[in-house]
Formats: C-alpha cells, sequence, structure tokens
C-alpha cells in the first residue's frame, strides 16, 4: 500500500510541477507577473518568496497552480485598466501562449523521457525478417496456453517446416491446414507438441496466440530524441483517433478516471523501473492532450477565448465567459464521473471469462512503428 501511495506520488508530482512550470515561464517571458507559483493545495508547509513571487509547498500534493497577477478577464466596466504586469494587459497571444505552454511543457517532458528510454533500451526491430521466432507473450484461450508454451521458449518447426524467423514462423502458420505440429526449444530441451484444428478460435482460424519476444537495435541520441518526439505524436493521434471512433460507431468512449490512473500506476510500480518511467510519459501525454481539449475551464477552453479575441479584437462579454465556464464545469464533473464508473467496472467487475488477456512484454514497444504481432 505504502509503495503505490508512493509510486502515484512519483508518477503525477513531476509532471503537475512541470505542467504548471510550462505556465511560469510562458509569464516569465511575456511579462506577467507571477503572485504565487504552489506546488499541492491545501496549507502552506514552506514557502519563500523571491521577488513579486512566492514559492509554496502545500500539504496536499496532487496538483499546484500559477497565480498570475490579476484576473484573467479584466472587467469591461472596471473603473481602471489593468496594469502593464498584469495577465489581462497582455496582448492576445501572449495570454494564449500563457495558457498553452503548461501542455506544451507536459508534452516536452514525455518527449524526454521517451527519448531517454529509447536511447537506454534501443528501437525495436519492426522488420520480421530479423525478428527471432522467440516467444515474447501467450496469450489467455488460445492454442499457444493449451500447448504450455511460455515466455523465451524458440520455435523451431512448423508441421515440419524449418522456422528461423518471425516471417517464416507467420507464412507457415498462414499455410497450416488441419491440425498443427509444433517443435520448440526450452533452454536445452527440445519439445514437440500437437494442435487438433478444432481447438483453433474459429473467428481467427491461423492465429496461434503468442507475439514475437522484441529485439532492439541501438540508436544514436540524436534518433532517439527525433523519436521521443514522435511518440508524443504517435499518442495523441492514436488517442483521438480512437475516440473519433468510438463516437462515429455510437460507443461510449473507454476512458480513466482518477480510480483507474491510480491502479494502472500501482501495476506499473511492481513490473518494473522501465515500464514505471514510461508510464510518468505516458501520463504526461494524456494530461497535456486533455488540458487542450476546447473545453471551458481547462487551459484549451481559454485559448479559444484568446484566439477569438485575436480574431475579433474584443472578448466575449462576462455573462457568456461566465456561462461557459459553468458549462465546462459541469461537463468536467460528468466526464470524471463516468470515467470513474467505467474505473469501478472494469477493475472490481471484471467478467469471470474474458476473451482474450494478454500478457503484457516486459519491454514497452517505443516506437509504436509496427501492429502487436500475434500469430
Amino acid at each position: 500500500m505504502l509503495l503505490s501511495v508512493l509510486a502515484v506520488l512519483v508518477v503525477l508530482s513531476p509532471i503537475v510541477i512541470v505542467h504548471e512550470f510550462g505556465h511560469y515561464i510562458a509569464c516569465r517571458l511575456t511579462g506577467i507577473r507571477v503572485n504565487e507559483f504552489s506546488f499541492g493545495f491545501g496549507k502552506i508547509l514552506w514557502h519563500k518568496k523571491v521577488g513579486d513571487t512566492d514559492y509554496q509547498i502545500r500539504a496536499i500534493p496532487f496538483g499546484g497552480f500559477v497565480e498570475p497577477a490579476g484576473p484573467m478577464f479584466h472587467p469591461q466596466d472596471a473603473p481602471e485598466p489593468p496594469k502593464p504586469y498584469e495577465f489581462a494587459a497582455k496582448k492576445w497571444y501572449a495570454k494564449f501562449f500563457m495558457v498553452v505552454n503548461g501542455a506544451l511543457f507536459n508534452y516536452l517532458l514525455a518527449a524526454v523521457i521517451f527519448g531517454i528510454l529509447i536511447y537506454i533500451q534501443g528501437r525495436p526491430e519492426v522488420d520480421p525478417v530479423k525478428l527471432s521466432t522467440t516467444v515474447g507473450s501467450v496469450a489467455k484461450g488460445y492454442p499457444a496456453e493449451k500447448l504450455d508454451l511460455q515466455p523465451g521458449d524458440v520455435i523451431t518447426k512448423i508441421n515440419g517446416i524449418n522456422v528461423t524467423n518471425w516471417q517464416e514462423l507467420s507464412d507457415a502458420l498462414a499455410a497450416r491446414e488441419g491440425d498443427l505440429s509444433l517443435t520448440y526449444q526450452r533452454n536445452a530441451d527440445t519439445f514437440s507438441a500437437t494442435v487438433k484444428a478444432e481447438d483453433f478460435n474459429s473467428s481467427a482460424p491461423k492465429v496461434l496466440g503468442i507475439t514475437v519476444s522484441p529485439t532492439f537495435v541501438p540508436v544514436a541520441w540524436w534518433k532517439a530524441a527525433g523519436l521521443g518526439f514522435y511518440q508524443c505524436y504517435y499518442w495523441t493521434k492514436f488517442s483521438l483517433v480512437s475516440l473519433g471512433q468510438s463516437f462515429a460507431k455510437k460507443k461510449a468512449p473507454e476512458l480513466a478516471g482518477p480510480i483507474g490512473i491510480v491502479n494502472v500506476i500501482h501495476q506499473a510500480a511492481h513490473r518494473g523501473l522501465l515500464d514505471f518511467v514510461f508510464l510518468i510519459a505516458m501520463l504526461s501525454v494524456a494530461v497535456g492532450m486533455f488540458n487542450l481539449f476546447p473545453i471551458p475551464i481547462l487551459d484549451g477552453g481559454y485559448a479559444l477565448v484568446y484566439l477569438w479575441e485575436g480574431l475579433t479584437h474584443k472578448l466575449p462579454t462576462e455573462k457568456t465567459l461566465n456561462i461557459a465556464v459553468n458549462c465546462g464545469l459541469y461537463l468536467l464533473i460528468l466526464l470524471v464521473v463516468y470515467a470513474s464508473y467505467s474505473d469501478i467496472k472494469r477493475i472490481f467487475f471484471k467478467p469471470k471469462t474474458a476473451a482474450v488477456e494478454t500478457t503484457q512484454a516486459a519491454q514497452p514497444d517505443l516506437t509504436q512503428e509496427q501492429e502487436h504481432v500475434q500469430d
């Protein structure tokens, strides 16, 4: 339990700090005075004022905030114009930059982490001809499980045909008709087994139920850096496309709320350091992307207002802004409630028999240049 609590703090703290630091840097660059820069909420445990800014650490270490001088929107009937160092006095593009820079820094954090992991671990090989026939994981409910195949086993023959790489293995499985005979090595021992044709899944008659053990290729640091930014693009695109497909098919989107995020962090904390660090990058992408959604009360909603100001040279009325903020707040509450309901249903009320449950590979695919291979 203590490990899980510490894991949540270790994962969320850099994401929050970097996000708020992005807002802080934007304020400094655009001449906006920062009154408070706080990590956490609640009672102030420590603070130090440097110049005009009071730097704080608070009792509840979830979240944080940067408080720029002056209101976000200067009242139209105010007796005096905003002071030059206040947020509302700045041009629309300075305000736009300030509100989106938190999310941009989340993407920057993710790109750096992805890049470092790729540099340390290498880039996964994507050419099936260059991949070995070593089993990476075994899917439950498929023939491979009945054969007692295990991660690390090396498949050498399929129906008497020698296979030396993943492409040959895939071709041999695709050509299979009827029963399947398999020869594989485990350490120094050789085993043979047969799967009856009727044991294959009728909806996937050529699928054995295994994934390839990943092979990693060393890359130069500048290529790793590029792949780190590519990962940010890939996961953002993947998330938006998945969300769009859910709406197109009139299906409820799969969202993770606070309960689901804590559960994922708990699992990652018990898998290994690389998975744990990879999760920080993934969540940083998620936080950055979500904050850019054009929902009032989120950074993306404020950014939309300032874009409108840039196009029309005026802000929406105070009444319109208040209505939009209230609608955004209600929508955000509904999203949290729905996501929490989905988390509870998914985590605590799992179906007794799942169609397929795949075992995750020990290391994440850090380039995502190929689809998940399952033969």
